[in-house]
């Protein structure tokens, strides 16, 4: 399964949604969208708009790929149970943040050339990333980064120390 998390801030997130959904006309992967506060509907994938974190944590933990705006909590677990990550991250030029730290995380995790994390800025670039992605999938080691540490975590991920 590909699962497309927005998390949950309260502005949508329809360009990310609206291009998963159109992928999964195409593909035969099982797709499925955690849409948020997002207004598009998806046609051709399963959605809903929120559960409990444990059910998403669980949906994280079995998907072959996420793909994801650029939220910390997402990353550390696709780290910690050692699942590839697509970084869509939100604009706030678009409307879709109020400011653009998601840019400047994905553009720090960029720098950092993690194997199993892949930043995609434009809609049109994701669906070869996924193949791209999903050709080449390896077991990767998960990192028990420890919900107690939350903060040091953070850091020590964006700063290249994990």
């Amino acid at each position: 399964m590909i699962f497309a998390t927005v998390g949950n801030h309260y502005q949508g997130f329809d360009r990310l949604i609206k291009q998963v959904d159109e992928i999964a006309s195409r593909t035969s992967y099982d797709i499925l969208i955690q849409k948020g506060y997002s207004s598009y509907c998806p046609r051709s994938a399963r959605y809903f708009e929120f559960v409990p974190i444990q059910t998403a944590m669980e949906y994280i933990r079995t998907s072959e790929l996420v793909i994801s705006h650029a939220g910390i909590g997402t990353i550390i677990l696709c780290k910690e149970y050692g699942i590839p990550l697509i970084i869509f991250p939100r604009r706030k030029k678009l409307g879709e943040h109020g400011t653009d730290h998601q840019m400047e995380i994905a553009k720090a995790i960029e720098v950092r050339k993690d194997d199993h994390i892949f930043i995609v800025y434009e809609g049109d670039q994701l669906e070869a990333k996924i193949a791209e992605v999903l050709a080449k999938r390896k077991p990767v080691p998960g990192i028990n980064v420890g919900r107690g540490n939350l903060i040091r975590a953070i850091q020590a991920f964006i700063e290249g120390q994990n």
